[in-house]
């Protein structure tokens, strides 16, 4: 079965760009709800049930035709909320750029880690 997993910080722990009730939101009722349907569409197929939400997405030609765009929707809402919990950070863990593409890319457009990161939190406020 595919189980809801907790957030890897508080609720809210993303203020002031993602504000708590926002969070409670796509975590307790979207992801919640897609991690629900996913699990109610394959039940009676234990063989995908039990297959990583990844897994289920990469072997899709074992599930069954007449349930195929629902499993797909769901699964695609399982695994695309569990990346996206894992992409964010508290800003106490974020960590600065110190080589490579993205602090080049970075620094180009904006001089500095810093003043990228201030002309986001600006829009933020």
């Amino acid at each position: 079965m595919f189980i809801l997993p907790d957030l890897p910080y508080d609720y809210s722990a993303l203020e002031p760009f993602i504000d708590t009730e926002t969070m409670h939101i796509h975590h307790d009722k979207h992801h919640a709800a897609y991690v629900k349907n996913l699990n109610d569409l394959l039940v009676g197929h234990e063989d995908l049930l039990n297959m990583d939400v990844n897994d289920l997405l990469k072997n899709f030609d074992k599930v069954p035709e007449e349930i195929s765009q629902k499993v797909k929707n769901n699964a695609g809402g399982v695994a695309n909320h569990s990346l996206f919990w894992t992409l964010m950070c508290p800003q106490s863990e974020s960590k600065v750029p110190t080589e490579g593409k993205l602090l080049n890319a970075i620094n180009l457009s904006f001089e500095s880690f810093d003043k990228f990161k201030g002309a986001f939190a600006a829009k933020a406020l």
